[in-house]
């Protein structure tokens, strides 16, 4: 009777070795996974900074309309008056106790007759073209947002005061 005893042993450990992983394995799987953290992280970033300029491109159109709104209250009188609407101004992104917050914005008023192709308009005298724009600095770049409008004398109504 002869045993073998070396065979079974053997066959153990070719069954260890297929079960268990290599560097090379456990190195690209790491590697993956660092890749998969690295876009995880790249994604949150730029939606974050996506988020920001979208809140600043909001808060521009907001002082733009500001602007021009308060043209409504003015008399037809005041509009031509220098000095009367400030061709310059500068508004925060958000103001706290007169602290200015985040993004300064930098914008300009002008006031110009209305460009008509025709001179003998009858209209064209009561008309005036209102441009407003605002220019501010976001991560780097400067970024601009403009508004044209047309302020008429009698406004839209046709009866005078």
């Amino acid at each position: 009777m002869t045993f073998e005893l070396s065979a079974p042993a053997k066959g153990k450990r070719n069954n260890a070795r297929q079960r268990a992983f290599t560097l090379i394995e456990t190195v690209v799987a790491f590697g993956i996974l660092g890749l998969l953290i690295f876009s995880f992280y790249a994604a949150l970033s730029s939606g974050f900074t996506t988020i920001r300029v979208s809140q600043e491109d909001v808060r521009a159109d907001q002082i733009l309309m500001q602007k021009l709104e308060t043209l409504r209250v003015y008399h037809w009188t005041t509009i031509f008056t220098n000095g009367y609407i400030p061709t310059n101004f500068l508004a925060g992104f958000s103001v706290t106790n007169g602290v200015t917050n985040g993004v300064v914005y930098n914008g300009t008023i002008t006031v110009a007759p209305f460009p008509v192709s025709a001179a003998n308009e009858s209209y064209a005298g009561s008309l005036r073209q209102v441009s407003a724009s605002v220019n501010w600095l976001s991560a780097g770049v400067l970024r601009n947002r403009s508004i044209t409008t047309l302020v008429s004398q009698y406004g839209i109504q046709t009866y005078r005061y």
